[in-house]
């Protein structure tokens, strides 16, 4: 069995991240993954756990599954996630088949094995530090629930916009090489869905 902290070293080299930069992506103290890589927090708590999943850009259940040696979420059944349109994405409620909303442009094919996906094309470059244009992030249209320090996309003055939830204050922000204006959340927010990956190349 492969160890834990093989698993999240190597997920960690895959994504380019630091494991400071995945600890505060997960919502995490910045070095809760480094202590979990350096054995100074031998069983973390759930909550670190789904932390460190967020971090990761995985899933807990895919976490979970490479701790119990399964295999990663690379070895899941590919599924095919509909790329729709921003406007698409603007009209989609609680109601809407995310499947149905908007026909889809095309399919793109990830290792999550849940039917509550979509991809969205970004275009601009507000948060190119994270996505840059042309790139592609899958959203899980089931996931509705701000976390600070996660990436949303969420309806902003009617049309569906990609941003990362701060807290104190509550705002959406860019995460951009550019000047780009923060939002700062005065009222209801409608959320689309959590941004749970980003592919920069598609084929």
């Amino acid at each position: 069995m492969v160890a834990l902290t093989d698993r999240i070293q190597g997920r960690l080299k895959e994504l380019g991240k630091s494991a400071r930069r995945a600890s505060i992506d997960g919502g995490l103290t910045p070095d809760a993954i480094r202590n979990v890589l350096r054995s100074k927090s031998r069983n973390p708590r759930r909550d670190t756990l789904e932390g460190i999943a967020r971090g990761l850009d995985w899933t807990l259940e895919a976490l979970l599954e490479l701790q119990s040696g399964n295999g990663s979420s690379r070895a899941n059944p590919v599924h095919d996630v509909p790329l729709i349109s921003w406007v698409a994405a603007g009209e989609l409620t609680e109601s809407n088949d995310p499947y149905a909303v908007g026909g889809a442009e095309d399919f793109i094919p990830v290792s999550y094995n849940r039917d509550t996906l979509i991809a969205l094309r970004v275009q601009g470059s507000s948060m190119n530090r994270v996505a840059p244009e042309g790139s592609t992030i899958i959203v899980d249209f089931n996931d509705r629930t701000l976390s600070p320090g996660q990436y949303y996309v969420v309806k902003h003055d009617g049309d569906a916009t990609f941003k990362r939830f701060r807290t104190e204050p509550a705002r959406l922000e860019p995460d951009s090489t550019d000047s780009y204006d923060t939002i700062f959340i005065t009222g209801e927010i409608e959320v689309v869905g959590h941004v749970i990956q980003v592919t920069r190349k598609l084929t």
